[in-house]
């Protein structure tokens, strides 16, 4: 009874740990990606463990995983019958088949990704109860999720501190007692395993202590990211431009949990536009500060419309003045979402699309019939230009649709009061809600705040974003000065969202690609990525504004004293800007798109995690494959490898070939057993005597320093046929 309970207490233990260890692969996710209800995957993985744990048989213990998985997509996805679930996720699962074989992995739904990443997961879990109970070694694996950890430490917003503590308190722990474990097995020590044990843990705290206490240097680039892609960059231009040789956050990312932190200009093209007008190319809104930065709002409505056909999304009253537009659009980076200006009304392309409006964000993408996202690589549009009367906005009363105020003034509850106080103090005396944002846009132009992209603060723990920028640092790009304009007019209780997506872009000489008369040509590469701010006036609807040092609305605002203006290019951006012949831009597009530089962008913005899951767990699946058919491939390797070497020592390392060889195959040799008694045993496993006659030959060699060179050839077919019989 006590021996029980003692292995029960010691499976438990290493269970725990091994779970712990798997999870902390999990944890990141949500920071890193758009993974989100993370915590249905922890507890998949806890339920896998905690079944190999109790024993269970295997069937048994597949039907509850398959349960639970099926349980977890129908709550996150289908909300369905628990009938009905089963016939979708078979139909999802057939239909998924050709698509995995042909590579097509943006064609995947998010439901099947999850089945896939739920598999991932079950495998993992077998492989580490596989290391723990049967290799009893799990040095590789810990090894893996150090480097998985501090990778995305270093190149993430992921903080991996703690994870960091944890790996090395728990890691080592889990590898000190496993190593204890294969040497009580191996009888290498009868006692003192409550003397090791107090030992390892008294060195790991020691490591501990030290490693927290100790004084820390600080670090020497603010993003190793910069570092590389800015080494690939021409010598050249690191002489010009010295910013290069540091920093990083480049272009347009799906995550902005985190704001904060340096950016470097990349020239990397993301698309070409045909356009009548200069605007913003919108691509998301998000409504919810977090303290740290944005998220969504968690929706399940989604529009969707015909190519070619309105839209029917209302942007403005019809009281606004507007201008139909047309404009065309070529991707260059495989990007899924749809690239827009505020006031679009239809989207045309060749393909037989249906397209998807996610209300919460604004955020479009391309689907074919059956909601399979599609990456256009060309599409046409017609938008609404709007010209904005200064004297309507003036005039525009209090918002009162309580449920649009409520979700747009949210604000957290850590926002600082200074942050507060700052709001009311500069709209002081002003009337109007448009006299409001004004004062608060012009509040970043004339109170000493400056752009930058590289000394650019991330804030701590304890820190909010916008009042680190406000009252602290005064620097930083976009993100910074929409971010804190959206929350300033919050606070005084004006509806106001932040908007992501791109700038116009540097206009180009020679309309080549359509040589339509009225229009230019504008290249948007990531440099252009940009956020500003959309505020709601009642009567009138939602209307642009930008805070942002260095950069102009290019909407028009127009009264009626004055004929309305086209806003002037950005400071920012004038140099940027001059005319370039686009035969120029597309030949060094092509000449560009082999560097070193381009080569190790599109890796990181086609690679994203979903499709690296995927990737590593075929290859696992392979793993584990090969290695459960090892016995019958490997001997043949083995037979492969020999036939070529050469050497007088050619015979003593086939023999010690042939020695790993049976071990695997199953006849272990004891350690107090000589090598003749073993052959003997081998011998009489297999009924030959091959195995003495190898092994009088091997102790010839060894202890009498004599040749084989001329015996080899009458050995081998000796050593040939215990090599296949291993394989047997």
């Amino acid at each position: 009874m006590v021996n029980a309970i003692k292995n029960l207490g010691k499976n438990l233990l290493i269970y725990g740990l091994a779970c712990w260890l798997l999870i902390e692969w999990l944890l990141p996710l949500e920071t890193v990606s758009d993974t989100r209800n993370v915590q249905v995957f922890i507890w998949f993985v806890s339920v896998c463990f905690l079944l190999y744990l109790l024993r269970i048989p295997v069937w048994l213990s597949a039907f509850i995983k398959i349960a639970y998985m099926v349980c977890a997509l129908n709550t996150l996805f289908y909300h369905v019958s628990y009938l009905q679930v089963l016939k979708l996720l078979v139909r999802e699962i057939v239909d998924h088949v050709p698509i995995l074989f042909s590579m097509r992995w943006a064609e995947l739904t998010n439901s099947f990704r999850s089945f896939l990443f739920f598999l991932l997961l079950w495998m993992m879990a077998y492989l580490l109860h596989y290391w723990l109970f049967t290799q009893k070694r799990l040095f590789f694996f810990y090894v893996l999720t150090v480097t998985y950890i501090t990778v995305l430490d270093t190149f993430t917003m992921f903080r991996g501190n703690g994870a960091i503590i944890r790996l090395v308190v728990f890691g080592f722990f889990l590898l000190s007692f496993l190593h204890i474990e294969r040497l009580r097995e191996k009888a290498s020590i009868a006692g003192g395993i409550r003397k090791w044990t107090v030992f390892c843990l008294c060195l790991i705290g020691l490591a501990f202590i030290c490693g927290y206490f100790s004084p820390k240097l600080p670090p020497k680039w603010p993003d190793p990211v910069a570092f590389v892609r800015s080494y690939a960059a021409p010598q050249e231009e690191k002489r010009n431009d010295p910013a290069l040789a540091k920093v990083k956050k480049i272009g347009y990312g799906q995550n902005d949990s985190r704001l904060g932190g340096p950016f470097i200009a990349d020239d990397t093209v993301v698309f070409i536009a045909e356009d009548q007008k200069r605007h913003y190319w919108r691509v998301e809104t998000k409504d919810i500060y977090t303290g740290k930065g944005w998220e969504s709002s968690d929706s399940v409505q989604v529009k969707t419309f015909e190519k070619n056909t309105d839209i029917g999304y209302s942007w403005w009253n019809l009281s606004v003045k507007k201008q139909t537009m047309t404009a065309s659009i070529h991707i260059k980076e495989p990007y899924f979402h749809i690239v827009y200006p505020l006031g679009l009304k239809t989207i045309d392309t060749p393909e037989d699309i249906v397209f998807r409006l996610d209300t919460a964000t604004e955020k479009m993408y391309a689907t074919d019939r059956s909601a399979y996202a599609i990456m256009l690589r060309t599409y046409n549009i017609t938008y609404e230009y709007p010209t904005f009367s200064i004297d309507k906005l003036n005039a525009a009363p209090s918002v009162q649709d309580e449920g649009l105020k409520k979700r747009y003034t949210q604000l957290p509850e850590s926002v600082p009061k200074r942050v507060r106080d700052l709001a009311k103090q500069i709209v002081k005396g002003k009337q109007t809600q448009y006299e409001q944002v004004k004062a608060i846009e012009q509040y970043f132009h004339m109170n000493g705040y400056v752009y930058e992209t590289s000394d650019v603060a991330i804030p701590g723990e304890k820190d909010d974003y916008v009042d680190q920028f406000l009252f602290e640092t005064k620097k930083g790009y976009c993100d910074n000065f929409s971010t804190s304009m959206v929350v300033l007019l919050r606070s005084l209780g004006i509806p106001a969202r932040w908007v992501k997506g791109y700038t116009s872009g540097q206009l180009i000489e020679g309309a080549t690609l359509g040589e339509e008369e009225g229009k230019n040509v504008y290249q948007v590469t990531n440099k252009d990525a940009h956020s500003w701010v959309e505020v709601y006036f009642s009567g009138i609807g939602w209307v642009p504004f930008e805070p942002t040092q260095g950069f102009a609305n290019p909407y028009e605002f127009t009264d009626l004293q004055s004929t309305p203006e086209t806003a002037p290019v950005p400071r920012q951006r004038r140099l940027e800007q001059g005319r370039v012949p686009i035969k120029d831009v597309m030949e060094q597009d092509r000449s560009s798109s082999s560097s070193v530089k381009e080569t190790f962008a599109s890796f990181l913005d086609i690679w994203s995690w979903k499709r690296i899951t995927i990737v590593v767990s075929i290859l696992l699946a392979c793993a584990l494959v090969l290695y459960k058919t090892r016995r019958k491939w490997w001997p043949y390797v083995t037979l492969f490898l020999f036939k070529y070497k050469r050497g007088n020592d050619r015979f003593t390392k086939a023999y010690l070939s042939l020695l790993r060889h049976l071990d695997d195959y199953g006849l272990k040799r004891k350690q107090d057993q000589t090598l003749r008694q073993y052959a003997a045993y081998v011998d009489d496993w297999f009924q030959t005597k091959e195995m003495t006659k190898l092994t009088l030959l091997y102790e010839k060699v060894i202890y009498q320093q004599e040749t084989v060179r001329v015996e080899w050839a009458e050995v081998k077919e000796l050593w040939e046929n215990l090599i296949k019989k291993t394989a047997s």
